[in-house]
């Protein structure tokens, strides 16, 4: 039984580009295959997506289709970076990555979704984040996992939003919780802040399997339940280099950035 901690309220590089360094921590994941998702959720998604997952790419994401007896689990794919679905323009997406679970039911990017009860669950193999050595003034990106190798399974919540083209976007959010006393995640990002102060440690919220459903039909007032992550013991950190195809954006967990 996983350890489940419930929130109070050419060649790869290890290192991550210079550009990169000050981008939320909860900006890059590895998300499942299509094989990968059908055996695991028992759902089929016919469009195509990368695995690798950063700031405004498209990726599946789980949600509740139908109310009452005939409601039902759905896949759909949906932009990382959540757009909310009264915005005049869309946003860059790395300014809505992330949503932090005490804030979002009154901010004005998040609120309409939290209202609505908009919640999704997000299923990844993995997560990148950066890790400073001691000294260093560079990142390197590391992933977290699951120890048992099974999906990583972050709460988010998902909005629609319509272009002047009549143009549907689905996109989401990870809902985000601290992680100051956690004794492996605290680990990652920066250790100080711009101010030189003890920077705030976040993390994703991680559901455990048999929350699943109730997270789904929760009620505004109900979701903080939920809003935990596992025990250091469940979760298993190692070096992930970057592949050269791509500058992997890894972005502290920065709440001036990650909502409005």
């Amino acid at each position: 039984m996983a350890q489940f901690t419930r929130n109070a309220a050419g060649a790869a590089s290890t290192a991550l580009p210079a550009a990169l360094q000050s981008l939320p921590m909860s900006s890059n994941f590895l998300a499942p295959t299509a094989s990968e998702l059908e055996r695991d959720w028992g759902l089929v998604l016919d469009d195509g997506w990368q695995t690798d997952v950063a700031g405004g790419d498209q990726a599946p994401i789980i949600r509740r289709f139908g109310v009452g007896e005939a409601a039902q689990r759905e896949a759909v794919l949906a932009r990382f970076g959540l757009i909310p679905t009264n915005a005049k323009a869309a946003r860059s997406p790395n300014s809505s990555l992330n949503a932090r679970s005490e804030t979002a039911a009154t901010r004005s990017t998040f609120k309409n979704a939290f209202a609505h009860r908009q919640w999704c669950i997000i299923p990844a193999q993995c997560i990148y984040v950066p890790y400073y050595a001691e000294g260093a003034k560079r990142a390197e990106r590391w992933r977290i996992r699951r120890n048992d190798r099974s999906p990583l399974c972050i709460a988010g919540l998902w909005d629609r939003w319509v272009d002047e083209h009549g143009r549907e976007i689905v996109s989401f959010a990870m809902l985000t919780i601290n992680c100051d006393l956690h004794p492996l995640l605290n680990r990652f990002d920066r250790k100080l802040n711009e101010k030189g102060e003890p920077a705030e440690k976040r993390t994703p919220v991680l559901l455990a399997e048999e929350d699943f459903d109730e997270w789904l039909d929760a009620s505004p007032t109900r979701a903080p339940i939920y809003f935990g992550t596992f025990g250091k013991d469940d979760l298993d950190a190692e070096p992930a280099p970057s592949p050269t195809r791509r500058a992997t954006s890894i972005m502290p967990l920065d709440t001036t950035i990650s909502e409005f």
